[in-house]
């Protein structure tokens, strides 16, 4: 019995996974504020002036929306 091959499975562009950490450096995260703590200080990351700024999804591997000229 011929089975077709999905559409999305014929033209569809795989990528490799890369494994990245989410947790800002030197920082934990306090279920109980539902926020950012800068570790040695105990302050709120979003209040820490020369904290890393948040960053484009320009890449987003999830959806492509950003690389839809594929």
């Amino acid at each position: 019995m011929y089975r077709k091959e999905h559409m999305l499975l014929k033209y569809a562009v795989s990528y490799k996974r890369t494994e990245t950490t989410l947790t800002p450096n030197g920082c934990i995260y306090d279920f109980q504020k539902g926020a950012w703590i800068v570790s040695n200080t105990g302050v709120l990351l979003v209040n820490t002036p020369k904290r890393p700024k948040p960053q484009s999804k320009k890449a987003d591997i999830e959806t492509g929306e950003d690389q839809k000229g594929e």
